[in-house]
């Protein structure tokens, strides 16, 4: 699945802070059935742009 839109707009919240949270991403998220590939590539792709997840 392509991803790029989740990560888009997770940089477009992390430009003031430079993170998103965990509750965000999972608001970014499709509700449909997300493999844990999935969310390891979301995960690189936000490390890769240098921004954090953090849980609040």
């Amino acid at each position: 699945m392509d991803w790029t839109e989740v990560v888009r707009k997770a940089a477009i919240l992390a430009e003031k802070t430079g993170y998103v949270t965990f509750d965000q991403l999972n608001e970014l998220m499709p509700s449909t059935k997300t493999e844990p590939e999935d969310i390891e590539a979301v995960l690189a792709a936000l490390s890769d742009r240098g921004i954090w997840i953090t849980e609040e």
